[in-house]
């Protein structure tokens, strides 16, 4: 007697969600399971041809199969397709095709649409590609991005990633503003911004790692997470030599409902521009998590806009700084800041967990820590990562013991095999 096939038996929104966590290739070949089967897979609203940038295709017919597999998906497709996305090594074999079938996704009503060029040269978007206004979720790596004059935006757009992706920095923050639904924006390896202008009032998450002049957040009333990485300070301009108001200030005030900051490579250096004070002239209430890269101990102005950042944060819970410390230079005006800076008025009574990493056990380091495990009532776990190789392990610890703590349940964890 034969056994029933209580798989195929499954009812189709079950046998859908099996199929779609399933890798698009093996998907396809549960095609040869049953008659029931063979036609399933061509039913899901999504087509995923996602290859990670190391990836072997071992079997050379596997590469050559790959073509006319996505345009076999593409033709018999059943259903509602709101999802597309390929990644593959290279544009090579590719290009060509790639713009095919955009035409073709630009008759239907695309949704999620992911194009990922790991290597070699950008891929050039054709004008069809414009035309995907039910687009909610975009993100492209190595492509180039230049939309003819009549484009507008896409007005449903709610997230977006640029990853090495070529566009006219000038005309970015018109594209954005022509999405009125923007929630997440993450932008990295992208063109150099004179100004980086966001306006997005509905703007959630801002992740940006790459160079400009200025920033201009005056219209995200609703961020809540932003991570900023500024690089390319070799060739800084006039504008960011010659600033007169204070950069931290400014950003501060038009983001008040940050809960997340992340702080990396040179963009401490941009905020402290302008001149910093103990304190905000208003507090960050909803700020909870605060990570700062690369901070220079020798440098007075980086420490003191970090130090107004903490202080000005009462309901902070996590800290994290990696520091960034030449430890032959002078630090006698840093560790003279850290000791008499009032701080009367700063309190760090939610703050719960602390990590410094790259410590290489200078004063000024330790002076912080002295600060935080002080004034830190509800600090739970202390962490320090040293940098490597470091001989002051023990003089690190024998410090930290001698600090008083405001916390008596207050952990001090050292990660540090020689210990």
């Amino acid at each position: 007697m034969t056994e029933p096939d209580v798989i195929s038996e499954l009812p189709k929104n079950i046998t859908d969600q099996i199929l779609i966590k399933l890798p698009q290739k093996e998907a396809i070949r549960t095609s040869i399971l049953s008659t029931k089967w063979r036609y399933k897979w061509l039913s899901l609203p999504q087509l995923i041809f996602d290859y990670p940038f190391n990836y072997n295709f071992s079997n050379p017919t596997e590469l050559t199969n790959l073509i006319p597999q996505i345009y076999q998906s593409l033709l018999l497709h059943n259903g509602p397709l709101i999802n597309f996305s390929f990644s593959i090594s290279n544009s090579n074999n590719f290009s060509s095709h790639i713009n095919h079938w955009l035409h073709f996704l630009s008759t239907i009503k695309i949704q999620h649409f992911c194009l990922r060029i790991w290597r070699g040269n950008p891929q050039k978007l054709s004008s069809h590609f414009y035309s995907f206004q039910q687009l909610k979720h975009l993100n492209l790596f190595n492509c180039i991005f230049k939309p003819p004059a009549s484009f507008r935006g896409f007005e449903n757009l709610v997230s977006l990633e640029f990853r090495n992706v070529v566009f006219v920095a000038e005309r970015f923050g018109i594209f954005v503003s022509n999405c009125p639904f923007l929630e997440k924006l993450t932008l990295e390896g992208c063109p150099h911004f004179f100004c980086l202008r966001i306006s997005c009032p509905n703007l959630k998450l801002l992740c940006f790692n790459g160079s400009f002049d200025s920033i201009n957040l005056k219209n995200c009333p609703n961020l809540e997470i932003v991570s900023i990485g500024l690089n390319g300070m070799a060739e800084i301009s006039k504008y960011f030599i010659d600033r007169k108001s204070c950069n931290l200030v400014e950003i501060a005030s038009s983001i008040p409902q940050i809960q997340e900051l992340s702080i990396h490579l040179h963009f401490l250096k941009f905020l402290a521009k302008g001149g910093v004070q103990n304190r905000l002239p208003r507090s960050l209430e909803e700020l909870r998590k605060v990570e700062i890269s690369d901070l220079c101990f020798e440098k007075k102005e980086e420490v003191s806009c970090a130090l107004c950042l903490i202080s000005s944060s009462p309901n902070l819970e996590r800290l994290t700084i990696i520091a960034q410390t030449d430890k032959n230079a002078d630090m006698e005006g840093v560790v003279e800041l850290l000791r008499w800076q009032d701080f009367s008025e700063c309190s760090l009574n939610k703050l719960k967990t602390v990590k410094m990493e790259e410590i290489s056990g200078v004063e000024a380091e330790l002076e912080l820590m002295k600060y935080l495990l002080a004034n830190s009532s509800n600090l739970e776990i202390f962490e320090i990562l040293p940098i490597k190789d470091t001989d002051k392990g023990f003089q690190i610890l024998k410090e930290l013991i001698r600090f008083r703590r405001a916390s008596a349940k207050a952990q001090i964890i050292y990660y540090d095999d020689l210990v």
